[in-house]
């Protein structure tokens, strides 16, 4: 059963200059598939070079959990936001 997310309306974001541009439309794909809380939930992870089993444990989660939470499944919380903006360092709203 799918959990009920809150989905924003995704519009495809032109390019502003090919060397630099908006991380969501580099990810256009993947946030239209999951969420953009789940994209840069698994953005984040990948960039420490992370399983999902090793973020859980540092979260204190199953991994089950976390995968679900990538992939849009399962909402993030306001508690579990800040918990993971912690571990990687940046506002906790990312994760909402």
């Amino acid at each position: 059963m799918r959990a009920h997310t809150k989905k924003h309306p995704i519009k495809k974001i032109p390019a502003k200059n090919e060397d630099l541009m908006d991380w969501t439309h580099a990810f256009f794909d993947i946030i239209k598939k999951y969420s953009e809380s789940g994209a840069a939930l698994r953005g984040f992870r990948l960039r420490e070079g992370w399983t999902q089993t090793e973020l859980a444990g540092k979260l204190g989660i199953n991994q089950a959990n976390l995968s679900n939470m990538e992939r849009g499944l399962r909402p993030i919380g306001r508690e579990m936001a800040r918990r993971i903006s912690k571990i990687f360092k940046t506002d906790y709203r990312i994760f909402l």
